[in-house]
């Protein structure tokens, strides 16, 4: 009785552990947190850094309300294509808890970002997008996923 009671308080304690993180399915596994997901040819690898594509963030503006107790940002999001493949169902990963009503160009699910479904980014070509943060620095991105085709 005491090993089941630890081993089901070890599973909670798991479950508790996991909750704050963002995770996904890449193929049959689920990659760290801070990892991205590539799928080539249907053979699926989480990489810690992706070469495919490279996130520029850009504060285009910037104010504070309730007198300048709450400062926020503006940022425009360009993600490029590095790679001499053309991508899709891309999707970005953030820490940081962004407003539904402040973000533009992407679908908001949790904290993932995910392109609409009909945008694909050619070798060398661009996928903007645009969000308000609270703070005065852009929130942490990083790309959860992408497809080469």
């Amino acid at each position: 009785m005491k090993f089941l009671f630890l081993v089901l308080f070890a599973l909670l304690a798991v479950s508790f552990a996991s909750a704050g993180h963002p995770n996904y399915q890449c193929g049959r596994y689920q990659c760290a947190p801070g990892s991205s997901c590539i799928c080539d040819a249907g053979v699926y690898r989480c990489v810690y850094h992706c070469n495919e594509l490279t996130i520029v963030q850009t504060i285009v503006n910037s104010w504070a309300d309730n007198n300048g107790s709450e400062p926020k940002v503006q940022v425009s999001v360009d993600i490029i294509n590095k790679s001499n493949r053309t991508v899709k169902d891309v999707i970005i990963a953030t820490d940081a808890d962004l407003a539904f009503n402040q973000i533009w160009g992407v679908n908001k699910n949790g904290y993932f970002l995910d392109l609409p479904n009909y945008a694909t980014i050619a070798p060398g070509a661009k996928y903007t997008f645009g969000y308000i943060n609270n703070g005065k620095t852009a929130a942490h991105l990083y790309v959860a996923n992408v497809y080469l085709i």
